[in-house]
């Protein structure tokens, strides 16, 4: 019993580094966090039974390293139930402190026990340190990567020297989207059901997605009249690849799944023609090449998307689960450290219209806060009249 209680232990403690440090939007991750979980539960059943006895024939400091992760333990189970959300955070650290500390005492004792930690108490003292030092480094390590180094490679940047010409911007004239400037990571195109799933958000972000359904992002495409007429002129003007310059903000589900090479007229009643700028056209931009706008981002299609908004509702609750338990895979694929540190840089990006406007505009759009379930989030709902207020201030 007592060896799979520490085989258990370590291999918590593994993925538990692992999980906080390097948390991604894989199967893979998945897995472990689902591995971790049943490990942890298994502990739990296999230690407060017999905690009552380790406290009487352990030695003293195995006996308040047990107490530490037996308080722990009882944290993570109800962690499992509660989730992990951003107002439970304090929480989240509290187990992985009581964990941590548990589980030190505990391999130290082991150590001792078997003639690892020296024969005089300067030696013992000495090597405790170590250990200690060896454990601050890997949780410094872990919320480095975590936070410092994510932060960094997710920042907003223009670049010295703006393109020569149009030319120059996305993937040129050869690209499948130009002239919009937009590019997808993968070089290839989305499928418009993609961005036509945002009721898929809503079952979490209630709120936002109401914000949403009635905003100008919401009727940015052909559900909106005139800008269906002003791409209609365009295209009888100049054709229709020109008017993908305007596609690549207001049409997402066109342009980005190919269906905009066909002029709109033989395009304007279907359902993609109307699905605006969804939630998952913003949400799914993973780098911002500058703020000149015109769309000049990069959009990933993330696949484990279908989960969320799978028809099959074993699927779909086995997703929630994994979201609530660690929601932090999901919140890395769609909710990128710019958007919050750099939202008016964001949103320049995206705005294709901005030489019309000035910078007050997207302040004021991006700057209003809305709370939902999670954490502070920024609105949704752009009126039209600060649209008439931006034009009217610039003269």
């Amino acid at each position: 019993m007592e060896r799979w209680r520490l085989r258990s232990l370590l291999a918590l403690s593994a993925s538990a580094v692992y999980l906080y440090g390097f948390p991604s939007a894989t199967i893979t991750f998945g897995i472990l966090v689902l591995f971790h979980v049943a490990v942890g539960i298994l502990l739990t059943v296999l230690l407060l039974p017999v905690l009552f006895r380790l406290l009487q024939v352990d030695a003293p400091l195995a006996r308040v390293g047990w107490i530490f992760l037996a308080v722990g333990a009882v944290l993570g189970v109800a962690l499992i139930f509660i989730g992990t959300l951003n107002r439970l955070k304090p929480w989240l650290y509290a187990h992985i402190a009581l964990c941590v500390i548990g589980a030190l005492f505990v391999a130290t004792a082991w150590l001792a026990s078997r003639g690892f930690m020296g024969s005089n108490a300067g030696q013992r003292v000495f090597r405790f340190a170590g250990l200690v030092l060896a454990t601050a480094a890997i949780a410094a390590g872990a919320w480095w990567s975590r936070e410092v180094a994510w932060r960094n490679a997710n920042r907003i940047v223009n670049p010295q020297m703006p393109s020569a010409s149009m030319d120059g911007e996305g993937d040129g004239p050869q690209g499948k989207f130009f002239p919009s400037s937009a590019q997808t990571k993968h070089n290839g195109y989305i499928p418009a059901k993609y961005f036509m799933q945002s009721d898929a958000c809503q079952r979490c972000h209630a709120d936002i997605y109401k914000q949403w359904y009635s905003s100008a992002h919401h009727f940015s495409s052909f559900n909106n009249q005139w800008y269906r007429k002003s791409i209609e002129y365009m295209q009888d003007v100049a054709g229709v690849r020109a008017s993908k310059w305007c596609a690549g903000c207001h049409d997402p589900a066109l342009l980005f799944s190919g269906l905009f090479d066909k002029p709109i007229k033989e395009l304007v009643d279907r359902p993609e023609a109307k699905a605006g700028l969804s939630c998952l056209m913003c949400h799914s931009i993973v780098r911002v090449k500058s703020t000149m706008g015109q769309g000049d981002f990069v959009l990933e299609y993330p696949k484990l998307h279908e989960l969320a908004a799978s028809d099959n509702p074993v699927v779909r609750t086995l997703h929630d689960f994994l979201v609530r338990v660690n929601p932090e895979p999901h919140r890395r694929t769609f909710l990128k450290p710019f958007m919050r540190a750099q939202t008016a840089e964001f949103c320049a990006a995206v705005f294709c219209d901005q030489p019309y406007f000035d910078r007050k505009l997207v302040f004021r759009c991006a700057g209003s806060q809305a709370n939902t379930d999670d954490a502070p989030g920024f609105s949704h709902a752009f009126p039209a009249y600060d649209i008439k207020k931006a034009r009217n201030e610039r003269g």
